[in-house]
């Protein structure tokens, strides 16, 4: 599971004094930005769980399950399509991914 921390904005890592000030909101968005475009391999605006499987072995990321994966899409894919759009990454900043059981 710690690794789904890696992926979306919960592994974005923030410097600075105040985690929930605006300047970390905004380094935040950015360098998930930046994360999401390396990830979406076809350019489409929208991150595939194949996406996201190649992603993670590209970033030599091990020890991520299926289920755990399972998990992240069921979580963050809001409107059921199959896909993480940049919106639903973006929302994400705010709605960290729980436990998964």
């Amino acid at each position: 599971m710690k690794y789904l921390l890696l992926l979306l904005p919960v592994f974005v890592s923030c410097t600075g004094t105040d985690p929930h000030s605006e300047v970390a909101h905004n380094r935040k968005v950015m360098a998930l930005q930046e994360k999401f475009d390396r990830f979406d391999y076809n350019a489409n605006g929208k991150l595939t769980r194949t996406e996201i499987e190649q992603g993670l072995r590209e970033s030599s990321v091990e020890g991520v399950t299926p289920a755990e994966i399972d998990a992240l899409m069921k979580h963050y894919d809001i409107n059921d399509d199959g896909g993480i759009s940049r919106w639903e990454a973006q929302h994400a900043i705010n709605s960290p991914l729980p436990e998964h059981q």
